[in-house]
């Protein structure tokens, strides 16, 4: 582990060695090219290079630019597919959930409150059973267990549980746990896992079509975004981990898949104060327009309150939120939080994500299975779709299976569950605090709890930043927990060419600094970055611009 550790703070994926990655890839045939580089391709990345296989990765915008950084920031079994008669599901996606939250800090445990209200479909006696029956999935016979038992509560408890919820027709509720997370943020460390056991992945690399040698596809054509300029990579074996694009990457063979395999919908979210909404917990409303289950999510002093659920035919790269799909969301939280302030003057932020779902005939968008799916074609490509943000790496390990039945590599099977092993950058919460002491650099204590929560092992290389310019210590913003050398650490340790995929994947800025700072903020970021990359006046204020473009367009209806 200490070798691998040592790897991961080597300096060598990042933006300033992008063109000699690229040039090294022109030149190796690998064993797996995997295509998509959201949580799916990052988890079959990690799984191959865990088994031995040169591995390299393209994806044609950022690394989880796609549904990986738009969820509902959820590591979470999906208690209400119990009630689809889904307990395979639910027990793996449970399992995995737990391992998560054993070994990454960014997945952390938080309480949800499910109340069964007066006339609504759940009954006290259904939320009792699904969550008994939740937490016996996640736990029997697992070596990773859930972070705390269910808790029932009187109607009485429930009020005293959260204060602010609405009082009528409350007849009691249970307490159970499920996990945040920071879903682009596990994405890169699920990459970087790959790039330290000798993968090459790169960023803005857009596959343009196929090599096939005697009817079989062996190799890609690529384009690289960053200067235009097309190259060939070979290798034994593709993988197409591309989520909603996974039609497009199959469509130059219609007659292997006749109809279009993903169902995409949209999801869409709104970022608020927590004070401003007034939960203490995680809670789970049901619409009262349509009866949905969406969730109220607290994230440190912030709420996420989603998702909407419908079927979507726009730009699969380029989803927003619209009027009428926050007033679905403010409507039924105001209902459920009646002293709720949730004008739109309070609103932070909104993001929405398109959802890769197999289509299901005769299934509603919010019915559709999350169960995931893997095939070759008769030209030998390997497609994975379908699955959840929680299943990322059973996803690849099932994947694996396909592989060595096909015997197209020798030696590379693993027991099950090899991979549920600690990321190289995981540390504990002790070491981490002795290290800060040890170290001089003084921090409050939230942003000591921030910079160990999402970065662990990194946030050591953001000390040693902070010691050697202690201006580095200053916050981006006033108000917000984010500074200077974080941006530092992530220029020169992770592969991040532009400045929204700073604002929107390597950190939450987009979703927590208020939508009328973020050109303050980014104007702060921009001078950081144009300063490590040399940047021109003229590069930099393009970057901003592009970024407060797309600030602008997730909330355009207020």
């Amino acid at each position: 582990m200490n070798e691998l550790v040592n790897k991961l703070f080597n300096g060598s994926w990042n933006f300033k060695h992008r063109e000699a990655i690229v040039n090294r890839i022109k030149t190796i045939t690998y064993d797996i090219i995997v295509i998509g580089g959201g949580i799916t391709g990052a988890g079959v990345a990690r799984e191959a290079t865990m088994r031995g296989l040169k591995v390299c990765l393209l994806e044609k915008q950022d690394f989880a630019a796609g549904t990986s950084s738009r969820s509902s920031k959820l590591a979470h079994g999906g208690i209400r597919y119990l009630g689809q008669g889904e307990m395979g599901l639910v027990k793996e996606a449970t399992t995995e959930r737990n391992w998560m939250r054993h070994h990454c800090t960014t997945v952390r445990p938080i309480p949800f409150l499910f109340v069964a209200w007066e006339g609504e479909k759940y009954k006290m006696r259904d939320i009792k059973a699904a969550t008994k029956m939740y937490d016996f999935l996640s736990d029997r016979n697992e070596e990773f267990k859930n972070y705390k038992k269910r808790k029932i509560l009187s109607p009485e408890k429930v009020v005293e549980s959260e204060p602010e919820i609405k009082k009528e027709g409350n007849n009691g509720g249970v307490i159970y746990y499920d996990n945040n997370v920071d879903d682009a943020r596990l994405t890169i460390e699920t990459l970087k896992e790959a790039v330290i056991r000798g993968a090459d992945i790169i960023n803005y690399c857009e596959v343009m079509g196929y090599l096939e040698e005697e009817g079989t596809i062996k190799g890609v054509q690529c384009k690289d975004l960053e200067d235009n300029k097309e190259f060939e990579v070979k290798t034994t074996l593709v993988v197409n981990a591309t989520g909603i694009w996974t039609d497009e990457l199959l469509n130059q063979y219609p007659d292997d898949v006749p109809e279009p395999l993903i169902r995409p919908t949209k999801g869409v979210h709104l970022v608020y104060k927590q004070e401003h909404v007034k939960n203490k917990m995680a809670t789970i409303i049901t619409s009262i327009t349509d009866r949905r289950a969406f969730f109220v999510l607290p994230r440190g002093d912030f709420t996420i309150i989603g998702t909407t659920d419908t079927d979507y035919k726009g730009d699969l790269a380029n989803p927003y939120c619209n009027k009428e799909d926050a007033d679905y969301l403010i409507t039924s939280v105001k209902h459920y939080f009646p002293t709720a302030e949730l004008e739109y003057k309070n609103l932070l932020a909104t993001y929405a994500g398109i959802r890769p779902l197999v289509r299901e005939k005769g299934v509603s968008e919010s019915d559709v299975s999350r169960k995931h799916i893997i095939f070759f074609n008769k030209k030998g490509l390997l497609t994975i779709s379908g699955g959840k943000l929680t299943t990322w790496r059973k996803m690849a390990e099932d994947l694996f299976e396909k592989v060595e039945e096909k015997q197209i590599f020798s030696n590379i099977s693993r027991e099950k569950d090899f991979s549920k092993q600690k990321f190289s950058v995981s540390m504990d919460k002790d070491e981490w605090e002795q290290e800060l002491q040890n170290s001089g650099v003084e921090l409050e204590k939230k942003s000591a709890d921030y910079l160990y929560r999402q970065y662990e092992r990194g946030a050591l290389k953001i000390i040693e930043l902070i010691k050697d310019n202690s201006e580095l210590k200053t916050r981006i913003l006033e108000g917000y927990d984010f500074i200077k050398a974080e941006i530092l650490y992530l220029l020169r340790h992770e592969l991040t060419p532009h400045l929204i995929d700073v604002f929107c994947r390597r950190t939450e800025m987009s979703l927590f600094i208020d939508h009328r700072k973020q050109k303050e903020a980014a104007q702060v970021v921009a001078g950081i970055m144009a300063e490590e990359y040399k940047w021109s006046a003229e590069t930099k204020e393009k970057e901003v611009s592009r970024y407060v473009d797309y600030i602008k367009n997730t909330v355009s209806f207020i």
